[in-house]
């Protein structure tokens, strides 16, 4: 994806990239989060645990800068998305920041709340 179309798609509100995710979900389209060698990206804010998720190599690779250096893109294939980590998430009551745009903004969900919005 150029970087205009990321930089276009960033730009759009919040909600418009979630409905565009959720979409994108249901069809079993993958996502992709960032990682390092010892797990995904977590982001703790005001005592909740946020995995920021996005739905392309390149949104996510968009987001590295120095303060996550050592991290890369990982694909999560829909149907383990669905079946193993929102439950997993679930249980551990971990929140989803859906396609974060470079300033950190976007839908944060529980993983509950995204898992039913998906059945």
């Amino acid at each position: 994806m150029p970087d205009q179309n990321i930089n276009d798609f960033f730009g759009q509100p919040s909600q418009t990239r979630y409905n565009h995710t959720v979409d994108a979900l249901k069809a079993t389209q993958s996502v992709f989060a960032l990682a390092d060698t010892d797990g995904c990206l977590i982001i703790p804010i005001s005592g909740e645990n946020i995995l920021p998720i996005w739905l392309t190599k390149e949104q996510a690779e968009h987001w590295l800068t120095e303060e996550y250096e050592g991290f890369s893109a990982l694909e999560i294939e829909a149907q383990a998305w669905l079946e193993k980590w929102l439950p997993g998430m679930a249980n551990d009551q971990y929140k989803v920041g859906v396609c974060p745009n470079l300033a950190g903004e976007c839908i944060t969900v529980s993983a509950a709340e995204l898992l039913s919005e998906l059945a």
